[in-house]
């Protein structure tokens, strides 16, 4: 990883970004001793499919407010949505 020379640069691409802030374990989470690899891994899979889906295929002429609110993934368990 490579530092920018003036930390106020901002990257000019986002691949250029993630070049800059691609670090192994930035993201990483400890697993305790007694959390099966397995479990967590099927956990993490649930909440990937709760994502909303991203808005970057909407037409022109749609409103943006509609597209967001049509996107939004709700959980069937989220008693305040309703």
């Amino acid at each position: 990883m490579t530092e920018p020379t003036d930390p106020r640069v901002e990257p000019e691409s986002l691949s250029e970004f993630l070049e800059e802030t691609q670090d192994e374990d930035a993201f990483a989470e400890e697993l305790s001793e007694e959390t099966p690899r397995e479990d967590a891994a099927e956990q993490r899979l649930e909440l990937l499919r709760l994502r909303d889906s991203p808005l970057t295929e909407r037409g022109v002429e749609i409103d943006p407010a509609d597209a967001a609110e049509q996107a939004r993934v709700v959980d069937p368990g989220d008693e305040e949505y309703r």
